[in-house]
């Protein structure tokens, strides 16, 4: 009587079934690679800066608010235009009521992780130039951020818009 066949097929077995487990996790993770790489990247920093600036104005310290700006015609050249220009596109009674300032999501700007990586990977600028971001703050607000070549961030842009 042969044993030997058996005991073959049994470690045969088991070498394919440890092959696909491990074609099954080569494929999962190459699945979450790929998902992972394609998912949309806003810079935490653009955002922090937007709010700030946004609670700045809600304080009504313009000074401040102001400091986080281009500085240029868009914003106000002076803070004297600054704080006119807030009054023209800001709707601050909605701003000072609202608890808190909650951002809704960015538009323009449109980046992912595997961009972020490819640009990383060609010694490029990793961030966007430019990111619309929206806030709720009683009323929609977009903080227009852009990203100097140094990587800050300033705004160069606001206004309160129809929701």
């Amino acid at each position: 009587m042969d044993t030997e066949q058996p005991s073959r097929s049994r470690a045969s077995s088991k070498r394919v079934l440890l092959f696909g487990l491990a074609l099954l996790i080569l494929a999962g993770l190459g699945g979450a690679g790929y998902w992972g790489l394609h998912q949309r990247y806003v810079p935490p920093e653009a955002i922090t800066l937007a709010e700030r600036f946004l609670s700045f104005i809600k304080a009504g310290n313009f000074t401040e608010a102001y400091s986080l700006t281009t500085q240029d015609a868009m914003t106000g050249r002076t803070l004297e235009q600054f704080q006119s220009n807030v009054r023209h596109r800001v709707a601050i009674d909605s701003l000072i009521q609202k608890q808190t300032i909650e951002w809704r999501g960015a538009h323009g700007g449109f980046q992912t992780y595997g961009n972020r990586l490819r640009r990383w990977l060609a010694g490029r600028k990793i961030d966007p130039d430019i990111i619309d971001l929206e806030f709720d703050a009683g009323s929609p607000v977009e903080v227009r951020v852009v990203s100097s070549p140094e990587g800050k961030w300033r705004v160069t842009y606001f206004q309160t818009h129809a929701g």
